[in-house]
């Protein structure tokens, strides 16, 4: 997955008001190298996102 399609669809939930999370890089890094998920990790811009919509109770 690369960087660009990540940060795309982050400016569409900024723009949009809703919660980003960003689950992992999967097989392939950030930096294009093939390894394992877990590897890979779950940071984007140095961070972890764990954005959850908010619970509206009407």
């Amino acid at each position: 997955m690369r960087k660009e399609w990540v940060a795309g669809i982050k400016v569409q939930c900024d723009s949009a008001g809703v919660a980003f999370f960003f689950k992992q890089w999967g097989g392939w890094g950030a930096d294009g190298v093939k390894r394992r998920k877990s590897q890979n990790g779950r940071l984007f811009e140095g961070r972890t996102w764990d954005g959850r919509p908010s619970l509206v109770v009407a």
